[in-house]
């Protein structure tokens, strides 16, 4: 039973961690395309 809580948990945890990345890897990219457009 704690090794099924303690899965999910992480699993919980990950996905919340992905979804607080993923915002802020698309601003990276976002600023890096105006980077190379600006340079352009």
């Amino acid at each position: 039973f704690k090794r099924s809580v303690s899965k999910s948990g992480t699993i919980q945890e990950v996905r919340k961690r992905e979804f607080y990345e993923k915002p802020s890897v698309k601003r990276k990219k976002k600023s890096e395309a105006a980077r190379k457009r600006k340079f352009r």
